[in-house]
C-alpha cells in the first residue's frame, strides 16, 4: 500500500516536471536571426567600410563609405560614438559595431 502511494506520487511529479519542461521556449541555435523592420526613411546600411581617420589636436574625422563624419554623425542607421586610431565605434538602438581600418597605413604628422 506504501509502495503504492509512493509510486502514484512519483508518477504525479514526473508528469508535472515533463509539461514544465516542454512549456519553456527553447532557442534553436540554426534559426535564422530576425531582422527588424525599418521605418520610411531610415536605411540601415549592412556593408559600411571605414577608409580612412582624420586626427588632429582640433577634431577628429572618419570617411565611411565614401561620406566624411564626425562624432555624433550618422550613416546607415547607425550614429558615429568614437573615432580613435585605427577603428571607429557606431551605435544604434540594437547595439555598437567596431569597424576597423584594415589594411591601413598611419601617418603621423607633428603640427
Amino acid at each position: 500500500m506504501n509502495s503504492k502511494f509512493i509510486l502514484a506520487v512519483l508518477l504525479i511529479f514526473f508528469a508535472s516536471c515533463s509539461q514544465a519542461a516542454s512549456s519553456t521556449k527553447l532557442k534553436d541555435p540554426t534559426r535564422p536571426p530576425v531582422f527588424a523592420s525599418v521605418k520610411p526613411g531610415k536605411k540601415i546600411i549592412r556593408n559600411l567600410k571605414l577608409s580612412e581617420i582624420k586626427i588632429t589636436t582640433k577634431q577628429r574625422q572618419a570617411v565611411i563609405n565614401g561620406k566624411r563624419l564626425r562624432k555624433g554623425n550618422s550613416i546607415g542607421g547607425y550614429r558615429l560614438q568614437r573615432i580613435e586610431v585605427g577603428y571607429v565605434i557606431l551605435s544604434n538602438s540594437k547595439g555598437t559595431l567596431r569597424l576597423n581600418l584594415i589594411n591601413s597605413r598611419i601617418i603621423r604628422k607633428k603640427l
